[in-house]
């Protein structure tokens, strides 16, 4: 069985040892070819209807070719981790501390702190206008959100020409209301070993880093910015939430990526008897359109991301066969990511 769609696919990092066959984590960059006014024009209301009638989809996860080994790095050996900043008891994340054990997905609560997650809208090389999730997360410029890889570039091994355009990030979207308004996107980082590899075991991971507004940059308007805890090899993260707006969902009718969603529950390896596979699974129900939606875990003063929704798992038909949502492994990758970004 293979997974055939996306979701719905300032630290250190450290060296990856000698001797071991983990590519390296190198991160492609691409700097946006439209200015921000020339996006927001673009986004029309029929552009934005296509949109969410056209949810993220991704190539089957695999691992880099030739890869038949990964970093001997010890577990649990902390990559690359932040701690969230403007979280208090007074503006909790409740999901990320809520009952364990909720696969069938229910609509986040409202209040401030949810607006740290958003849509983000976007058109692929080939000009269907499409839609994911992400979150905004800590950087030291302020300004920047975590996503999927399959988000920002197609994954397909063709350079330049894979990045997708015209991003529109809206935090806190809730049914067409834009209680903060829209960012255009300044810049986008993902994994080598995604854009040419399409990596889904480790590199379906993103940063975007967004165009500053007026008013000041996304996490002092927000108010709010997700940590980070990237850590080779480890994925069991217990009383975990796991946010975005999923478009379907696995035996529902009801999602129209219109509402922010959310399940609660543990974080486990995916496949805990394959040590070359450190993806990240939850049990979940939300499917296309929570893409690059976070996975978080943490006390309610310290939210941080340790996964981002990628992919699920179908049947030669294309049919979904079960809850589970995976993560790739945010590991050395991520870690990349997130520190070329903040010298971004």
């Amino acid at each position: 069985m293979a997974s055939v769609f996306a979701l719905l696919v300032p630290a250190t990092a450290s060296a990856v040892p000698a001797g071991a066959e983990h590519p390296p984590a190198v991160v492609d960059t691409h700097d946006s070819e439209q200015t921000d006014q020339e996006i927001r024009t673009f986004w029309t209301p029929e552009r934005r209807e296509e949109a969410l009638r056209n949810p993220a989809k991704a190539p089957a996860p695999r691992p880099a070719p030739g890869r038949t080994a990964r970093s001997s790095a010890p577990p649990h050996d902390v990559t690359a981790s932040a701690p969230a900043r403007g979280f208090a008891a007074s503006t909790p994340l409740s999901p990320a501390n809520a009952a364990p054990g909720m696969p069938v997905s229910q609509e986040a609560p409202t209040g401030p702190g949810y607006n740290v997650v958003g849509k983000l809208y976007f058109f692929t090389p080939g000009g269907e206008p499409s839609h994911c999730s992400a979150a905004s997360i800590v950087t030291a410029n302020k300004n920047t959100i975590w996503t999927a890889g399959h988000c920002v570039h197609q994954g397909d091994g063709s350079g330049d020409a894979g990045w997708n355009k015209h991003f529109l990030y809206v935090p806190g979207y809730s049914r067409g209301a834009e209680p903060l308004g829209e960012w255009t996107a300044a810049r986008q980082f993902a994994p080598s070993a995604w854009t040419q590899d399409g990596d889904a075991y480790e590199a379906d991971v993103a940063a975007v880093v967004l165009n500053p507004r007026l008013d000041g940059n996304l996490e002092d308007v927000v108010g709010f910015a997700l940590g980070y805890q990237f850590t080779e090899n480890r994925t069991d993260y217990a009383n975990s939430a796991v946010m975005g707006y999923p478009g379907e969902g696995y035996q529902r009718s009801d999602l129209d990526g219109e509402r922010l969603m959310y399940c609660a529950g543990d974080t486990t390896d995916a496949f805990p008897l394959n040590p070359f596979d450190d993806r990240i699974t939850f049990d979940c129900d939300m499917g296309k359109g929570a893409s690059g939606g976070p996975f978080v875990w943490g006390p309610e003063n310290d939210p941080r991301i340790v996964g981002t929704a990628s992919h699920v798992t179908t049947d030669d038909a294309g049919q979904r066969t079960n809850d589970d949502l995976f993560s790739s492994e945010h590991g050395s990758y991520a870690a990349a990511v997130i520190n070329t970004a903040n010298g971004a």
